[in-house]
């Protein structure tokens, strides 16, 4: 039997321009901006906006994902896992999440299956 590492195992990821997720993260709590989402699974997730932050950057999300018949609020830590540049100049990131209960990172890995299942082409290859 075969084992796999971390980095091997294969995420159920969401394509958001064809499902409703919003969200907005802040370094501080205070002043938040709006952030341009590209994928999301139960670990982290995939953005882009106008600020840069450096990789290891911890930051707050708050966030919906929504199949507009239920939604569900996401709430918790990120720390940036990996960044890039846009050709029109944004940044672009990889989070993974942090302070994120077990409650919530189970909802939300249940959330994207029933998504995935509801709608196969949301599922990213």
């Amino acid at each position: 039997m075969q084992t796999l590492v971390p980095s091997q195992e294969r995420r159920i990821s969401i394509r958001t321009n064809l499902l409703g997720v919003s969200a907005r993260v802040s370094k501080d709590g205070w002043k938040w901006d709006d952030v341009v989402v590209h994928d999301i699974s139960d670990g982290g997730i995939g953005f882009e906006m106008q600020t840069e932050y450096p990789v290891g950057e911890k930051l707050l999300l708050e966030g919906e994902a929504s199949d507009f018949a239920r939604s569900m609020d996401i709430s918790c830590g990120l720390r940036i896992v990996f960044s890039g540049t846009t050709a029109d100049g944004k940044f672009t990131y990889g989070a993974r999440f942090t302070n994120m209960s077990k409650a919530q990172t189970t909802g939300l890995g249940i959330f994207i299956e029933l998504m995935v299942t509801k709608y196969p082409s949301l599922l990213l290859e």
